[in-house]
């Protein structure tokens, strides 16, 4: 099945964005690729769907108010979202609230106890869309000296093999560039990303499952200061984050 989600997407996707399928955004840092998978989880929630969101490098509160600058405020869709946060300092979940966890999921079985989890609490709220499932600076979690190839092996996995849900995840190409690449060989769609200064975001479809695209590279039309934003909130969180992840 085919969506139209609105907006920029539509001119890049003109017949519809597929859905059951993996895309996978790569790109340098601080080329703004979590904004691209925002916009479509805000395309994805407008039509009836559901979403997990997996932040690794941000916080809850910095995403909310973040999909609220590109026009979705969260607390609208009440139901039909679930938020798991990283926590390399526990050992499994921690629930927070009805609908936030807190994860250790560079641990394999753990992203998929949090998925099982999200999936119960979605169950309430059933959706013709189905799920999509978020997820940025995932090559973050390769640090780890323990987990770091299986959680790899687990994300190469949902690209590649899982149907049940529509995937939309985002790397970085500055570090572990051959596990990036297997990722992107595994997606079904795979999209580039770059960053022109001053603070201009771009996106290139390299290939699409389904659904005709176009192939000329796309402006985002995000402001200077939301991409800005966004840098700055990924650097924050790297700078602590990275330590520990490596202690794993």
């Amino acid at each position: 099945m085919l969506v139209k989600l609105g907006g920029w997407i539509d001119r890049i996707l003109p017949q519809g964005f597929p859905t059951n399928t993996s895309t996978l955004v790569s790109g340098p840092g601080g080329s703004g690729k979590p904004l691209v998978g925002y916009a479509f989880a805000s395309g994805w929630l407008r039509n009836g769907g559901n979403v997990v969101f997996f932040l690794t490098s941000t916080t809850l509160e910095y995403l909310k108010n973040t999909m609220k600058l590109l026009g979705t405020n969260l607390n609208d869709y009440y139901g039909r979202v679930f938020f798991v946060e990283l926590d390399p300092m526990i050992d499994a979940i921690e629930p927070v609230g009805d609908t936030h966890i807190r994860a250790n999921f560079i641990k394999p079985d753990v992203w998929d106890e949090a998925l099982s989890l999200a999936n119960i609490y979605l169950s309430n709220s059933p959706s013709e869309l189905g799920t999509m499932v978020v997820g940025a600076a995932l090559n973050l979690l390769f640090f780890s000296p323990t987990y770091g190839r299986a959680i790899h092996e687990k994300i190469k996995g949902a690209l590649s093999v899982d149907k049940t849900k529509t995937y939309f995840l985002i790397v970085n190409t500055d570090v572990f560039r051959g596990m990036v690449e297997e990722l992107e060989k595994s997606a079904d769609s795979l999209m580039f990303s770059r960053m022109e200064r001053p603070m201009r975001l771009f996106l290139r479809v390299e290939r699409v499952k389904g659904a005709p695209f176009e192939r000329k590279e796309t402006e985002v039309p995000l402001s200077k200061g939301i991409l800005e934003e966004i840098r700055k909130e990924a650097e924050r969180g790297k700078k602590n984050l990275i330590p520990a992840i490596k202690r794993l």
